[in-house]
């Protein structure tokens, strides 16, 4: 690309699509993908918690442990780690400046704050 790329998704949608990174690595395409990694299907699970509770939700966890930064360093890209909020730009700064295909593997809270208004009609 022309320009710098910078890609936001995820967990989940890393484990339908993270093997583009081999793709990105072989084509030397420096793309960087922020991966929001909060161990879960996260559309999933609003959904099924509004409708059945919290003890009744089925097949949303996703691994504790789940390294997608390592991944992408095994595909021969960069990867970061990141746990605290403050370490997010700088993350991203270096994964930039590397010039290889990235992963920004970034942990969230499993239980945010906000609401999502796209399950309001549920409850």
């Amino acid at each position: 690309p022309e320009r710098k790329v910078l890609m936001v998704n995820g967990d989940g949608s890393f484990g339908l699509n993270g093997f583009d990174f081999d793709t990105l690595v072989r084509f030397n395409m420096p793309v960087v993908s922020v991966v929001g990694n909060d161990r879960q299907w996260g559309q999933i699970i609003v959904g099924q918690e509004k409708m059945y509770g919290p003890d009744r939700v089925v097949a949303t966890r996703l691994a504790d442990n789940a390294r997608y930064d390592k991944v992408v360093e095994a595909l021969g890209g960069h990867g970061e780690f990141v746990t605290e909020p403050d370490q997010i730009y700088p993350a991203i700064e270096r994964a930039f400046a590397s010039g290889k295909p990235a992963c920004v593997n970034v942990i969230l809270d499993q239980h945010p704050e906000g609401v999502s208004g796209g399950y309001e009609f549920l409850g």
